[in-house]
C-alpha cells in the first residue's frame, strides 16, 4: 500500500488554481491523476474536442485508458512521456514524486503540433475522423500550436511537479485543518449515500465510484478523515439506529435486527456486542429498563 496520498503533500484546490491559469494562458487541457489512475483534479480549459470525444461511448474509453497509461509509464520510466491520441493531437504525462514514491502526475494537452513522431514515447493509431461526424469540424477548429512552445509549456509542469515533490517547500502548503476540511468535502457523496442506505449492503468499490476515486484511495482518505474504516462507520450508523428501535419495548431484536439491515439477528446480535459490550437485550433491560423478549 502506498504511503503518501497526492492530497496529503499539497491542497489540491490550491492546486486546481495553478493549473486553471496555465490551461488558459496555453489553451491546453490539464489534469492530475493520482497513483492509482483515478482523476484528482478534472480537466481545467477541457478543449471541446477532447470533452466532446468523451462523450461518445466508444470513446472515451480509450481516451481514459490512454490518459492513464501514460501516467503510469511516466511514473515507471521516471520521466515526462510524450503522446499522440487516436485523433493525432500531442499529450504528455509528468510524473509526481514524493520522498521517492509515485504519487500522482500532470496529464495534458489535447493540442496540434509539429512535433516528430520519433520523440514521442507513445504514437496510438490514427482514427479516421469520418467515422465521428461530431469531431470533424471541431478538430478543424483546433489552433495550432508550435512544438517548441508545447515542450516549454510541459517544461513548466516539470518545475511545478518538482516543486511539489520538495518536502521543505510543501510541508507547510496547507494546514491539517484545510486537507480534512478538502477531504470531508471529497467524501461527501459517500457520506450522504451511506446516509441514506446504510441498511443495504454497501462495498468500498461503490462508494469509491461516486468520490471518482479508487478503492484504495477512498480507504485511506475515509479513515484518516472519518477517524474510521467504511465499515466500522456504517456499523456505528446501524448500532445508532438500533438503540433507537430497541427503545420501543413492543420491538423485538429480530425486528431490529431486520430494520438496521441484518437478515440474521444472531449476526446482529454479535455486531450490536462488539460496537457496545452489550447484546441487544441486555440494553434493552440494563439501559432502558424493558422487559426481555
Amino acid at each position: 500500500m502506498a504511503k503518501y496520498a497526492l492530497n496529503d503533500i499539497v491542497s489540491l484546490d490550491r492546486l486546481k488554481l495553478v493549473l486553471d491559469s496555465l490551461a488558459k494562458a496555453t489553451g491546453m487541457n490539464l489534469c492530475v491523476l493520482d497513483a492509482m489512475g483515478g482523476t484528482l483534479i478534472y480537466p481545467c480549459n477541457d478543449i471541446i474536442f477532447c470533452k466532446t470525444a468523451r462523450e461518445d461511448a466508444r470513446l472515451k474509453p480509450r481516451c481514459l485508458r490512454l490518459a492513464a497509461h501514460s501516467c503510469f509509464e511516466a511514473g515507471r520510466l521516471h520521466k515526462c512521456i510524450y503522446y499522440k491520441c487516436h485523433f493525432g493531437l500531442t499529450g504528455f504525462a509528468v510524473p509526481i514524486f514524493y520522498k521517492g514514491e509515485y504519487v500522482g502526475a500532470f496529464c495534458g494537452g489535447g493540442a496540434k503540433t509539429d512535433m516528430e513522431e520519433r520523440k514521442m514515447d507513445n504514437v496510438e493509431a490514427v482514427m479516421p475522423l469520418e467515422e465521428y461526424p461530431q469531431l470533424q469540424d471541431v478538430f478543424s477548429r483546433l489552433p495550432y500550436m508550435e512544438a517548441s512552445a508545447f515542450v516549454e509549456t510541459v517544461n513548466l509542469v516539470n518545475q511545478l511537479a518538482s516543486f511539489i515533490g520538495n518536502f521543505k517547500v510543501t510541508v507547510n502548503m496547507v494546514s491539517e485543518g484545510e486537507k480534512k476540511a478538502a477531504g470531508l468535502n471529497k467524501l461527501q457523496p459517500a457520506l450522504k449515500y451511506i446516509a441514506a442506505h446504510y441498511t443495504e449492503k454497501l462495498n468500498v468499490s461503490e462508494l469509491a465510484k461516486k468520490c471518482f476515486v479508487t478503492p484504495e484511495y477512498f480507504s485511506r482518505l475515509f479513515s484518516r478523515v472519518v477517524g474510521n474504516t467504511p465499515s466500522v462507520y456504517i456499523l456505528s450508523l446501524r448500532v445508532k439506529k438500533a438503540k433507537e428501535l430497541l427503545a420501543n419495548r413492543e420491538m423485538k431484536v429480530s425486528a431490529v435486527a431486520q430494520a438496521v439491515g441484518y437478515d440474521d439477528p444472531a449476526y446482529f446480535i454479535r455486531k450490536f456486542k462488539q460496537a457496545t459490550g452489550v447484546t441487544p437485550m441486555q440494553y434493552q433491560t440494563s439501559v432502558i429498563g424493558a422487559d426481555v423478549r
